[in-house]
C-alpha cells in the first residue's frame, strides 16, 4: 500500500495560545437526528456505515480503505464532513470496551468529519497524555483551530459555552465576594442595629437575629441571586474598606455582564435554532431537519437580506449534497441574482455546473470566484482543474503555484495536490463571516433580547427585565453613597486584629485598628473586667475569622487588609466553580466524544476547587494570624 503522504506543514506555527484556550471551551452541537446519517444519498450512508463498523483496535489497515471509498463518494457530492461518524464510533468503543484504543481509528477518519471539534478536541487530549511529539500536537491544533474557523454551529457552540462559563464565574465571584463582604461587616452592623434595641434585654441578641433576617430573607423570599447579592452589598457598603468596596464594584459589574450574556446567548439560539437536533447549521457535517423563515414576514429578528442569504446558502448546499444538482443550480443562481453573489457561492455553483458538464460556465464561475478572494480559497484549486480538463494549460500554469498554496492552507482539511489526481473538486462551506454579522446585528437588540432570557429570572427576580440594569446601577450608586455618608455618621468599626468595636465618625483606613492594637499592648490591660472582656473578645474574634476563613476561604484576608489580593483569589476560585456548573450533568449517559471531554472538565474543576479552597482556608488563616502577631495579640491561644 502507498504510503499516505501528509499535506500539513511540519512547523509549530499555529496560535497556540488561542488553541490551548479553546480547547476547554469546546461543546459543538452533537445534531442528533432520526437514523444514522439522515439526509445524504444512500451509497455515502452505506459507506459511512461501513466506515463505523470497520473501526477498531488492529484494524487500521482496513479503516483506511473504508475511509478513502467514502472520501471519494463524498467528494463527488460536494460533501465535506460528516460529523457524525467520530460519535458514532466512540459510542461503539465504549460499548465495547476499547475506548482507550479508540485513538487510532478517530485519528483515520479526521479526513471525512474534519468539521467535528470535539474529535480534534479529543485527539488533542490524546496528545497530552500520550506525549508522541509536538509535531501531532500541533497538527490536531491547527485542525482543531480550522475547524472552528470553517464550522458555524461549533464555533457558536463554543461561544455558547464560553458565554455560560463566564456567567457562571461571575455568579460564583458575587456569591463568595457579597457574603464574605457581608460577614466582613456583620460585626460592627449587629452593633448598629443593636442601638435601636437598647431599651430591650440584651439587645445584641435580637440585633443579631435581625442580621441574619437580613441574610437569609432575600433567598427565602425566593429573590435571585443578583438581586440578593446587591441587598448584602446595600448593606455593608459602609463598613467596606476602600479595597473592599472595589470588590463589591467588580461583582456589581460582572452581574451585569451575566444579565448580558442573557440576551447574546439568546440571539445564539435564535440564530441557529435547535443545532443539537439537526437544525439548518448543521448544513456542514449534520445534515438539516428543519428551516426557518428567511422573509420579514417571520416577525421577528431573524430576518433582512443577511438572514435570507444564510438560509438560501445551507439550502443550496443541502441540495448539492443530497445529490439534487439541478435544484442546487437554481437556488445558487437565485441567489447571485438577488445580490449574495460571494466567492463561495460562485465557486458552489461552478461546481454544480461542472458536474452538470457546463465546463466553460463553471470556469466563468471560478474566475468570478477567484476574483472576490484573490487571497486564496478553493476556487482557485477548482478553476486550475478545470483549466486542465479544458487543455488551457497556459492558464494553468499561471495559476498553477496559487492553486497548490491555497490547496494546503485549507485547514481543517487535509488535502494535497498529489492526492487529488482525479480532478476532485472542492466545495466551500457556509461562510462564517456571515453568521458573525447576522450574530452582531441581532446584539442591537440584545438589551430587549437580556429581559427576555432565563438568565433574568434565575438571577434577577422579581426585578422587571427592563430594570435590572437600573437595579444594578441603583446599587452601584447606593454603595457609593453609603461609604460616602458613612464618613460623616456616628457608626461602629470593628477593629480588624483584636475585634474591639468603637463608636466613631469620620471613618477612615486607619480607624479598622482600634488604639490598642496600634499601641500594640496586647492583653496587657489593667486587670480585672476590663482584662478579661478584652480576652474574651480577642478569642471570639479570631474564632469568627478562622470559621469565616473555612467555610469562605479567603474571608481571613480581607480581615489581614489583603484586599486586592482576596480580590484577585476570589476570580481564581470563580473560574473551577464556573468550569463545574456547566459541566455537570453534560456526561449522563450519552457516550460521545463531548461527553468524554466534559466529563475530563468536571474532574479538573473539581480538583480545582478543592485545591483552591484549601489553599484559601489556610492562606485567610495564616494572614489574620500574622496581623494578631503585628499587634502582640498572638499570646493569648488559650
Amino acid at each position: 500500500m502507498t504510503r499516505r503522504v501528509s499535506s500539513r506543514p511540519r512547523r509549530a506555527c499555529p496560535n497556540v495560545a488561542f488553541v490551548l484556550l479553546a480547547l476547554f471551551l469546546f461543546v459543538p452541537s452533537r445534531g442528533v437526528a432520526a437514523g444514522p446519517f439522515p439526509g445524504y444519498p444512500a451509497s455515502v450512508r452505506n459507506l459511512a456505515q461501513d466506515v463505523v463498523d470497520a473501526a477498531g483496535p488492529g484494524k487500521e489497515e482496513e479503516l483506511g480503505r473504508k475511509v478513502r471509498a467514502l472520501r471519494e463518494a463524498m467528494f463527488r457530492h460536494g460533501i465535506l464532513s460528516i460529523n457524525a461518524i467520530p460519535d458514532a464510533i466512540f459510542a461503539r468503543a465504549w460499548k465495547e470496551g476499547w475506548k482507550g484504543e479508540a485513538g487510532g481509528a478517530l485519528r483515520a477518519v479526521t479526513r471525512v468529519s474534519p468539521f467535528s471539534v470535539s474529535l480534534w478536541a479529543w485527539l488533542i487530549r490524546d496528545d497530552l497524555v500520550r506525549f508522541e511529539g509536538p509535531d501531532r500536537l500541533f497538527e490536531d491544533m491547527r485542525g482543531f483551530r480550522g475547524a472552528l474557523r470553517q464550522y458555524a454551529p461549533a464555533l457558536l457552540g463554543c461561544a455558547a459555552w464560553l458565554l455560560f462559563f463566564v456567567s457562571a464565574a461571575a455568579c460564583w465571584f458575587a456569591v463568595w465576594s457579597s457574603i464574605s463582604l457581608f460577614l466582613r461587616a456583620r460585626p460592627a452592623l449587629i452593633s448598629d442595629i443593636s442601638r435601636g434595641f437598647k431599651r430591650l434585654p440584651r439587645p445584641e441578641i435580637f440585633a443579631s437575629l435581625a442580621v441574619l433576617l437580613c441574610f437569609v430573607g432575600p433567598v427565602a423570599a425566593g429573590m435571585g441571586l443578583g438581586v440578593a447579592a446587591i441587598f448584602w452589598f446595600a448593606l455593608s457598603a459602609g463598613y467596606l474598606r476602600r479595597g473592599e468596596l472595589l470588590i463589591a464594584m467588580t461583582a456589581i459589574l460582572l452581574l451585569a455582564g451575566v444579565f448580558l450574556c442573557g440576551g447574546v446567548l439568546r440571539s445564539i439560539a435564535r440564530l441557529t435554532g435547535d443545532t443539537r437536533h439537526g437544525s439548518w447549521l448543521g448544513g456542514e457535517g449534520y445534515f438539516p431537519q428543519s428551516w426557518p423563515e428567511t422573509g420579514a414576514e417571520a416577525g421577528d429578528l431573524l430576518s433582512g437580506a443577511g438572514w435570507s442569504d444564510m438560509v438560501k446558502f445551507a439550502r443550496a448546499r443541502a441540495e448539492m449534497e443530497s445529490g439534487d444538482l439541478e435544484k442546487s443550480e437554481t437556488l445558487w443562481t437565485q441567489l447571485i441574482g438577488e445580490g449574495g453573489g460571494t466567492a463561495a457561492t460562485y465557486n458552489n455553483r461552478g461546481i454544480v455546473r461542472a458536474w452538470l458538464g457546463k465546463k466553460d460556465e463553471a470556469v466563468a464561475d471560478f474566475d468570478a470566484a477567484v476574483e472576490k478572494s484573490p487571497s486564496g480559497g478553493p476556487a482557485h484549486w477548482n478553476a486550475y482543474q478545470m483549466y486542465l480538463q479544458l487543455f488551457r494549460l497556459e492558464r494553468a500554469a499561471r495559476v498553477q503555484q496559487s492553486a497548490w498554496a491555497s490547496l494546503r492552507h485549507l485547514a481543517p482539511f487535509e488535502f494535497g495536490p498529489e492526492e487529488l489526481t482525479h480532478g476532485e473538486l472542492i466545495p466551500s462551506p457556509l461562510p462564517m463571516a456571515n453568521v458573525w454579522k447576522n450574530l452582531f446585528t441581532l446584539r442591537g437588540d440584545e438589551l430587549r433580547e437580556s429581559g427576555r432570557s432565563a438568565f433574568q429570572d434565575l438571577f434577577f427576580r422579581p426585578v422587571p427585565g427592563n430594570r435590572v440594569l437600573l437595579f444594578l446601577g441603583a446599587g452601584w450608586i447606593w454603595a457609593a453613597l453609603w461609604k460616602s455618608l458613612s464618613r460623616k455618621l456616628w457608626m461602629h468599626s470593628t477593629c480588624r486584629s483584636c475585634g474591639t468595636r468603637t463608636l466613631i465618625v469620620g471613618s477612615r483606613e486607619t480607624t479598622d485598628i482600634c488604639n490598642s492594637c496600634r499601641a500594640q499592648v496586647g492583653s496587657g490591660v489593667r486587670g480585672g473586667e476590663e482584662r478579661e472582656w478584652r480576652i474574651l473578645t480577642i478569642r471570639f474574634h479570631r474564632r469568627y475569622v478562622r470559621a469565616c476563613s473555612v467555610f469562605f476561604p479567603g474571608t481571613g484576608a480581607l480581615w489581614a487588609g489583603k484586599d486586592f489580593r482576596a480580590l484577585i483569589y476570589g476570580v481564581l476560585l470563580s473560574l473551577p466553580l464556573g468550569a463545574l456548573t456547566v459541566s455537570l450533568g453534560a456526561g449522563g449517559s450519552a457516550h460521545d466524544l463531548v461527553s468524554d471531554m466534559q466529563s475530563i472538565v468536571i474532574g479538573t474543576a473539581l480538583a480545582g476547587v478543592a485545591l483552591l479552597w484549601v489553599f484559601g482556608a489556610a492562606w485567610g488563616w495564616r494572614s489574620f494570624d500574622t496581623l494578631q502577631l503585628t499587634y502582640n495579640l498572638a499570646l493569648e491561644r488559650k
